[in-house]
């Protein structure tokens, strides 16, 4: 036992230890007289369990030495796992007494324990109030502590470009493989800076190193809808900066893109159904993949053959990619239907490679070789979830129809509850046949209040009154087309809950403006797809061409990001954290190949939509 503790203890704290095993020794040496009542000093022994080793010496120690046994027991909890314990020692430090290593330990310690229990901000803040001489004179290995923790903590609070910046700042301090791996961590940080917020950098006046970043960053999102663009761009770039570090070592994600022509795909089968139920539906996929391509091929040199089969010729998907197989294609994108992707999942791997337009039912692992993409609503309902819990609001009231194309959504919900033990839903589920108000009314328990007030009224006889809705609701989420949505949102009001947040899924807009009907809709925040929401988007023009297809435009824009996913899907495989900002959505790859969206906020505002750059607190 004492051995462990010689191991973590200061020297000074080891004299202290050896001073009260030593006075151990010498009051056992004296045998108490029977009958006389042994003082607690000198019965009281060290536990035996490390971590209470530590506290029990702090609490015995003089000032200057107790933070030392505290960040010791510290140290332990947090090797156990035992957060609860360590977040109580770590609440127990004074750090006015602290030295610079002690402060700078207790940093790295707490830091760690923040970011464990997902407070970023909490890590943040331990490096703002912490002296201006820590970590100056620490060794290396604690300054580069100091510098991934806090870059870290800034990514996962959500302020990618402090990131990058802190970490491009001290980059110096990395030396070989490390230095190359903060290189791509800088890369990685500035992909996640949103649009609005690089452009007031590159605004900015900034030192040669992070404004070649800024720039660098800046020239791939200008050219992201086409690969060659991009290279041109990437090329010029390095020609304007050529002593600058990304330029003498591009990160690994730009050194794969210049390789990526030479492996993009030449001949390509598209599966679509272009007969039967879902003939519109394909024709629109189709429509929007050949607008990419016609476009891409006005500044690309490289000859790629696409030939479209029509699913619903063929009794099975199986036996039709095995054909294409022997035809030695590059790339299948397709099929569409759900069913027929589940059939392809079961196979061991695929070669050539499968950009699926659906997600498998059951889908465990990822078969090598398939990618899945769609328009699945669940990633709507996930990115609504993710900033109501970043703004720590957990009892949600869920508003959705009892209806086959709202089931993955309310099955999305019900996951996150039974997830998450602070979260709680609350539920309203509507029918054609129901009377919205006196669901809503239900939902907010408004029929409670009514039934008080009569019980009070019984008693005291006439009495004021205004009925009052459930008062623990912190916001709702809204599944519904523009039609129910129009009645849903003023009824929330006339029952007391106007100041309540609504959020909603993109099913609440029609995909154009109808500003005499959606004044009912204002102020609900609700996702959307980046097509249907910029007028600027060069692809757009092409629409008018194309008659009836504003019912379909979110197929026709998914067809354009299935285009340009089609060579980049091997690089997104290789580096999870790359992007690409597309019509459907910002598309990102997880560690299934599915392809998940994270789509633009907006709203209501007098009747009309209008995209938010950012989200203010509600």
């Amino acid at each position: 036992m004492l051995t462990f503790i010689r191991h973590h203890l200061s020297r000074s704290g080891h004299a202290a230890l050896v001073s009260v095993v030593c006075l151990g020794v010498l009051l056992s040496a004296c045998t108490p007289k029977e009958g006389i009542k042994t003082s607690p000093e000198i019965t009281e022994t060290m536990p035996e369990d490390e971590a209470e080793q530590q506290l029990w010496l702090a609490q015995r120690a003089i000032s200057t030495e107790r933070a030392d046994y505290l960040l010791n027991a510290l140290e332990i909890y947090l090797t156990r796992e035992d957060y609860s314990n360590a977040e109580r020692t770590v609440n127990t430090i004074n750090t006015t007494t602290l030295s610079s290593p002690q402060y700078e330990r207790y940093i790295l310690l707490a830091g760690k324990l923040a970011m464990i229990l997902d407070k970023p901000e909490l890590a943040i803040t331990y490096f703002e109030e912490a002296p201006s001489e820590a970590f100056t004179t620490a060794p290396l290995p604690t300054q580069l502590d100091a510098v991934e923790l806090r870059a870290n903590a800034l990514l996962a609070a959500g302020r990618p470009l402090e990131a990058a910046r802190f970490r491009a700042f001290n980059a110096g301090l990395f030396t070989g493989e490390a230095y190359w791996e903060n290189h791509n961590k800088i890369w990685n940080a500035l992909r996640a800076v949103p649009a609005l917020e690089l452009s007031r950098a590159l605004e900015q006046p900034q030192d040669y190193d992070w404004q070649g970043w800024l720039e660098l960053i800046n020239q791939i999102r200008l050219n992201q809808y086409s690969l060659d663009q991009q290279l041109v761009a990437l090329n010029q770039w390095r020609e304007n900066w050529p002593t600058h570090a990304a330029s003498q070592h591009l990160p690994d994600e730009l050194q794969m893109l210049i390789e990526l022509p030479n492996t993009r795909p030449k001949k390509i089968a598209l599966i679509l159904p272009l007969s039967g139920p879902l003939e519109k539906v394909g024709a629109a996929i189709r429509d929007g993949f050949f607008a990419a391509f016609y476009a891409d091929a006005e500044v690309s040199s490289v000859s790629t053959e696409i030939n479209v089969i029509d699913s619903e010729q063929h009794d099975s998907i199986i036996d039709l990619y095995l054909q294409l197989q022997i035809e030695d294609y590059d790339l299948v994108v397709g099929p569409l239907q759900k069913d027929q992707v589940s059939e392809l999942a079961l196979l061991p791997q695929m070669n050539p490679p499968v950009l699926a337009l659906n997600y498998a039912d059951t889908f465990e692992l990822a078969t090598p070789g398939l990618f899945q993409y769609g328009l699945a609503a669940e990633d709507e309902i996930r990115q609504i979830l993710d900033y109501l819990d970043s703004q720590k609001k957990s009892r949600i009231a869920a508003i959705y129809p009892n209806a086959a194309w709202a089931e993955e959504l309310v099955n999305t919900l019900k996951e996150r509850e039974q997830g998450n033990d602070n979260f709680q839903l609350l539920s309203y589920e509507y029918t054609p046949e129901d009377s919205l108000s006196n669901g809503i009314s239900a939902l907010l328990d408004i029929e409670d209040s009514d039934e008080r007030f009569r019980d009070i009224r019984n008693i005291l006889g006439k009495v004021e009154f205004e009925p009052r809705r459930r008062q623990d609701i912190d916001a709702a989420i809204l599944i519904a087309t523009p039609t129910i949505g129009r009645q849903l949102k003023p009824l929330l009001a006339f029952h007391y809950a106007s100041d309540v947040p609504v959020y909603a899924t993109s099913q609440i807009y029609a995909g154009f403006q109808q500003k005499d009907k959606d004044h009912d809709l204002d102020n609900i925040r609700f996702t959307e797809v980046p097509w249907l929401l910029s007028q600027t988007i060069p692809l757009r023009s092409d629409i008018k061409y194309l008659a009836g297809i504003n019912r379909y435009e979110r197929l026709y824009a998914m067809g354009i990001d299935a285009y340009h996913l089609a060579p980049r899907l091997a690089l997104m495989e290789r580096f999870p954290s790359s992007q690409l900002p597309g019509m459907t959505g910002n598309l990102a790859i997880n560690e299934k190949n599915q392809i998940r969206r994270q789509l633009e906020w907006a709203t209501f505002e007098n009747g009309q939509v209008k995209t938010l750059l950012t989200l203010s607190p509600q």
